[in-house]
């Protein structure tokens, strides 16, 4: 038997590109936060928002203590300078729309990128959050906005409104996108998650902004690793040389559904080109 041995100044600290909610943590309207569970972020006024549990909290310290930690998600720079974790190598923000530097500067080559991209969408998302609006009338009560970084408008919300926020309450989000008209979403995908809906841009993109951020590291030959929680998760995780999601998240959901509808069909878990 061959033993391996490497010598630790030999040995590349990996690259972590991580979703943060949902994968690290969970907001208080998702759980009921336990005595040994540990607040991670506020809200604007300061209020608890997202905990981790006790798994969550030894496997955030062992990412913390083995791999430079780059977090890549939803959450707007001003969200994400409310989660109380140390990110010490940059991040991707605002569904990719927005990549911080090292310091959490906001990334200007970047932003410039994202002004060219997004200049004929700006008229278009002001237009967009009128037309969900107007046609929510025959679903419920939606509330919306853009989310904008330095004076940029990079996606439009559209939230559905339930008591106490209540993520898991009746959800008519899917009726409503599926009623609009093809030509005034072109452009555009889609990210539901409980009862938010945000309809993005397509320049605006998890993994390009983390290829993007990922360049700087390209010439160190370091081992990428992912973790993410959603199927919007999945192309920015590709770009990992492995990775990974929670148990009971909707990606892993998904994964066995599919699994167990190709082998109905198939009668064998094959390969697919």
């Amino acid at each position: 038997m061959t033993n391996f041995l490497f010598d630790a100044q030999d040995i590349a600290t990996p690259l972590m590109l991580v979703d943060l909610d949902d994968t690290l943590f969970q907001t208080h309207r998702r759980i009921v936060p336990q005595a040994d569970f540990k607040m991670v972020t506020t809200d604007k006024q300061g209020q608890a928002l997202a905990y981790m549990n006790p798994i969550q909290q030894h496997f955030v310290e062992w990412l913390l203590h083995s791999t430079d930690l780059i977090p890549v998600t939803a959450r707007s720079a001003e969200a994400l300078s409310r989660v109380h974790l140390p990110f010490h190598h940059g991040a991707v923000c605002s569904h990719g729309g927005t990549v911080l530097d090292a310091d959490l500067g906001v990334n200007q080559a970047w932003h410039v990128q994202m002004q060219q991209a997004l200049a004929p969408y700006q008229a278009r998302q002001q237009a967009l959050m009128e037309v969900v609006q107007l046609q929510a009338v025959h679903f419920g009560s939606i509330r919306t906005w853009m989310v904008e970084e330095q004076g940029l408008g990079l996606y439009v919300v559209a939230k559905q409104n339930t008591e106490n926020d209540n993520p898991y309450a009746p959800n008519f989000l899917p009726e409503l996108l599926n009623s609009l008209s093809p030509d005034v979403l072109d452009g555009f995908y889609f990210h539901l998650n409980g009862n938010n809906l945000a309809l993005i841009p397509k320049p605006v993109s998890k993994a390009n902004a983390a290829r993007f951020l990922l360049q700087q590291f390209a010439s160190q030959q370091r081992p990428i690793l992912g973790f993410g929680d959603s199927l919007s998760d999945v192309e920015f995780l590709n770009l990992c040389h492995w990775w990974g999601m929670p148990n009971h998240s909707q990606l892993n959901r998904w994964v066995k559904h599919n699994l167990t509808q190709q082998y109905k069909q198939e009668g064998y878990y094959g390969d697919y080109q």
